[in-house]
C-alpha cells in the first residue's frame, strides 16, 4: 500500500453496467502496511540464500510478492465511487477508490486497479479481482472467481481473505500472486489469513501471507476447516507463509501443499495436529532453503 503516486484521485471510472447501489455493509478501518520481507529471503547482495555464485534461480522467484508487485500500480490515478451492492452482469469498475464495503452479486464482474477501504464480498459468478488493494476479500456462495495481485491490508476484525460456502457452494476459485500483510485484530478474533470453510475446486498460489510475529488473536496462515460441506480438490503451491498460532490448519480431501517458503514466526508450529492427510513435496524453510516435512 503505497501513499505516494496513489493518493491522486483525478482519473475517470470505467463502468461498463449501471450501477446498482444498496445499502452499505458492514464498516472497517484500514491499517498501514508493513514492507518487510520474510527473514532470511536474501543475502545482503541480493541474492536468494542457497544460491551459489553463477546459479541459474531466478531471483524473482525467492522474493515474494508485496507492495511493489500487488495492489493498485504505482501513478494509477483513482476516482471516488459509492460503496453499496453490485448486480449487472459484465459490470467492470476500473480505477476507483471506495470508502466502504462492496458487494459485488453479478456474473462476470470485474474489479481492477482500484482501491477499497472496506470488505469486499463476491457472492456471484465469473468474478475477477486484480491489481488492487482491499482491506478484506470474501467469497461466499460464489464460482469461477480469480483473484490475482490483491493487496490485503487489514480489516478491524476480519480476515484477509474468506472462502465460505455458507449460503450456497463456493467452487473453482483462484488466488494468486497476492499479499496479505498487518492483521487489524480485536481481542476477540481468530485470525486467518486465508480461512476456508467448505470449497470444491481452490488453487492458493505464490502468495504471501505475511502474518509476522504471533498474536494471541491469529490462528493460522492458512485455515481449511470441514464446514459447509467441506473442503475438496485444493491445491496450496508456491506461497511464501509466515506467522500464525499453527501456520497451516489442513481439513479436507484432495489437498496438495507444494513448494511453499516458511517463515519462522508460526508460534506453536507449522501443522495443526488434527489435519487430515495430504499430498506435500518440495516445502522449504525461507531463510536457509532446508527442506520442511509437515506430516
Amino acid at each position: 500500500m503505497n501513499a505516494d503516486p496513489r493518493r491522486r484521485r483525478t482519473r475517470l471510472v470505467v463502468v461498463t453496467a449501471t450501477l446498482g447501489l444498496l445499502a452499505v455493509l458492514v464498516g472497517g478501518v484500514a491499517v498501514a502496511s508493513r514492507l518487510d520481507l520474510l527473514p532470511g529471503t536474501a543475502d545482503e547482495a541480493g541474492a536468494p540464500n542457497g544460491c551459489d555464485a553463477g546459479c541459474d534461480e531466478d531471483p524473482q522467484e525467492s522474493s515474494p510478492p508485496e507492495d511493489s508487485s500487488t495492489g493498485v500500480p504505482a501513478g494509477t490515478d483513482l476516482v471516488d465511487t459509492e460503496p453499496g451492492t453490485f448486480d449487472e452482469d459484465g459490470l467492470v469498475l476500473d480505477g476507483v477508490t471506495i470508502s466502504g464495503d462492496v458487494l459485488l452479486t453479478g456474473s462476470d464482474q470485474t474489479l481492477r486497479n482500484s482501491r477499497v477501504d472496506g470488505h469486499v464480498i463476491v457472492r456471484g459468478t465469473d468474478v475477477t479481482l486484480e491489481d488492487s488493494e482491499l482491506g478484506a476479500l470474501s467469497i461466499s456462495g460464489a464460482q469461477g472467481v480469480v483473484a490475482s495481485r490483491l493487496e490485503i491490508f487489514g480489516l478491524l476484525g476480519s480476515d484477509g481473505f474468506h472462502v465460505t460456502s455458507d449460503v450456497g457452494p463456493v467452487r473453482d476459485v483462484v488466488i494468486e500472486d497476492s499479499w496479505v500483510h498487518s492483521p487489524s485484530v480485536t481481542p476477540e478474533s481468530h485470525y486467518d489469513g486465508i480461512q476456508v470453510r467448505g470449497v470444491q475446486g481452490l488453487e492458493i498460489r505464490g502468495n504471501y501471507f505475511d502474518l509476522g510475529p504471533w498474536e494471541e488473536p491469529y490462528t493460522s496462515a492458512i485455515l481449511l476447516q470441514q464446514a459447509n460441506g467441506g473442503n475438496s480438490d485444493v491445491l496450496i503451491d508456491g506461497n511464501w507463509i509466515d506467522g500464525g498460532g499453527f501456520a497451516l490448519y489442513v481439513g479436507g480431501a484432495d489437498v496438495v501443499v507444494t513448494n511453499n517458503k516458511f517463515g519462522r514466526n508460526a508460534n506453536w508450529g507449522l501443522l495443526h495436529g488434527d489435519a487430515d492427510p495430504f499430498t506435500e513435496e518440495g516445502n522449504t524453510w525461507a531463510d536457509t532453503g532446508e527442506a520442511v516435512t509437515l506430516q
